[in-house]
């Protein structure tokens, strides 16, 4: 659809290696979602324009992210002869069609099990896909990816026969229910199917999200998002839903913040809740405003 080349020695002759090849990669991606489009016609539609900044279903625009592309996009633009209108990072934000909020962690652990029971008729819910589980209850309530690699069982203080209790920068958490559940069965856990296949697990015994492999006693940050990235990977594209590590705290967040029916000002809640100023509180509002339309509308 675009002369590669003819772009890159217009507007880029001077960029490195790695830039272009980003380049590239995006070109690529514009290209298949044309769909047969010409440029021009791709460039004169909004809604493509919205996909071009996705180039994974659930990738993230942040502010670089969107300025770049629409650096590319605005080139493209100026190559192709087109008087086209660049969207905006908020209608990029709010025109992504998969879903990556959940009404609850409840409801998240139940979408878990939704995907294990479409994939065989054998899953196990106490078993089966229980580490993604411990990763995306951790993450729901603030862990990062390296805090959830490090994480002991020992980190799980028992409170009664049905509490688990964790701390996190001085703050405690009390986890019950179908969490407390999954996390419980995860820190018995020694194998699990996946994909008709037994899984034995391997790493050192002392951390609560172990490593499948012999060669590797303890997962890093890289492999804990692995875990979701290979789980997306199965999610049928009919159920247009899919994990993103970035959003599990945040949506349990967003829930604090749409369950506040005070009558202070939304940026007063959402600065109040997500501890930001008021100016990282304006970023966060359309991001909030697009996940109470999903709660609205009952598409979570």
């Amino acid at each position: 659809m675009i002369n590669y080349e003819e772009f890159l020695a217009k507007y880029y002759s001077t960029a490195n290696t790695a830039k272009q090849e980003d380049i590239k990669r995006f070109l690529e991606h514009l290209t298949e979602i044309a769909g047969g489009k010409t440029a021009k016609d791709v460039l004169a539609d909004k809604k493509l324009l919205c996909k071009a900044f996705f180039l994974h279903s659930t990738g993230n625009v942040s502010r670089p992210h969107y300025q770049k592309i629409k650096e590319y996009l605005l080139n493209l633009l100026d190559f192709c002869g087109v008087d086209g209108d660049i969207p905006t990072r908020e209608e990029v934000i709010s025109s992504q069609s998969t879903v990556t909020y959940f009404r609850s962690i409840e409801k998240l652990l139940s979408f878990i099990d939704s995907v294990g029971h479409d994939k065989s008729y054998q899953y196990n819910p106490t078993r089966d896909l229980t580490r993604i589980k411990g990763v995306c209850i951790l993450g729901w309530l603030g862990f990062t990816p390296k805090e959830i690699s490090d994480f002991k069982k020992t980190d799980l203080r028992t409170c009664g026969v049905d509490k688990f209790v964790v701390l996190r920068n001085g703050n405690e958490y009390e986890i019950s229910g179908e969490p407390f559940a999954a996390l419980y069965f995860i820190s018995g856990l020694e194998e699990y199917k996946s994909n008709g296949k037994t899984i034995i697990l391997k790493g050192d015994e002392t951390y609560l999200i172990r490593s499948t492999s012999s060669t590797c006693n303890k997962l890093d940050e890289g492999q804990i998002i692995q875990i979701i990235k290979r789980f997306n990977a199965q999610i049928p594209p009919h159920m247009n839903t899919a994990i993103l590590f970035r959003n599990l705290h945040k949506n349990a967040l967003f829930l604090e913040i749409y369950a506040d029916k005070s009558d202070k000002s939304l940026i007063d809640k959402i600065t109040s809740v997500m501890g930001c100023t008021p100016n990282y509180a304006l970023n966060y509002k359309q991001q909030y405003l697009d996940f109470v339309n999903l709660m609205e509308s009952g598409r979570i």
